[in-house]
């Protein structure tokens, strides 16, 4: 991977920058929530927040893919705020709206799994095996993102609590289900990374290693220039 500063403000990092702005105003906005009764101008403004973030991730993805405006830097942030802001937002309405810690519990242990195994399928293949989603893994994203929209307003809607605590239960099984496909797919992966024999080509890095005729290259070409420079 290479940061470039050209990319630091693309649009599609700019508005991931936004999203993690507002990770923080989405908290605090639930805390007063909590501390005033459960007022609904706080629960509308943090549903608010909330949205408009997930709307920036959807926006930014598209104009990436369609503006040939990927990058490195968009790469690690955007997963990262996308993870974060579903985890905080899981845990805010555990505490403010009644959903069962169980939930947060599972989505918070998903994605840290994801990320530690994900870092280590990276260094031991040398960056020859690289985490992507799969559809089970983005069916599970989407239900629970509707059942995390559906949890704001399950404190005064009986019927609404039941279908959000539906699709959460869906949501946890399937994020269940990918993780353990994940799994299965990257360490096959990697196994047969190794087993090719091309780990021994690369450094730590993926990048190729000098191969005995680059390094005689290299060194003839520094014989001529000591030589010249004597001369």
């Amino acid at each position: 991977m290479e940061f470039k500063k050209e990319d630091l403000f693309t649009i599609p990092n700019i508005l991931t920058y936004i999203r993690l702005i507002c990770i923080p105003i989405f908290m605090w906005l639930m805390i007063e929530y909590y501390l005033h009764d459960f007022t609904d101008l706080y629960m509308w403004a943090s549903f608010g927040v909330f949205l408009f973030a997930e709307i920036t991730d959807i926006c930014d993805g598209y104009i990436a893919r369609h503006f040939n405006q990927i990058s490195d830097i968009g790469k690690v942030l955007d997963p990262i705020a996308d993870k974060v802001l579903q985890c905080v937002a899981m845990l805010m309405l555990c505490i403010c709206a009644n959903i069962h810690w169980a939930f947060a519990i599972i989505i918070i242990v998903k994605e840290v799994y994801m990320g530690v195994t994900s870092k280590y399928w990276m260094r031991a293949s040398k960056r020859q095996v690289e985490q992507k989603s799969n559809k089970v893994g983005k069916a599970g994203a989407f239900i629970y993102f509707a059942g995390i929209l559906l949890s704001f307003f399950t404190k005064k809607h009986q019927i609404i609590y039941w279908v959000d605590f539906a699709l959460l239960v869906i949501g946890s099984v399937l994020a269940i289900i990918a993780a353990t496909i994940y799994t299965i797919i990257y360490e096959r992966k990697l196994k047969e990374v190794r087993a090719s024999g091309i780990l021994e080509t690369l450094d730590r890095y993926g990048n190729p290693l000098p191969t005995v005729e680059d390094r005689g290259e290299k060194e003839n070409i520094q014989e001529n220039t000591n030589s010249a420079d004597e001369k």
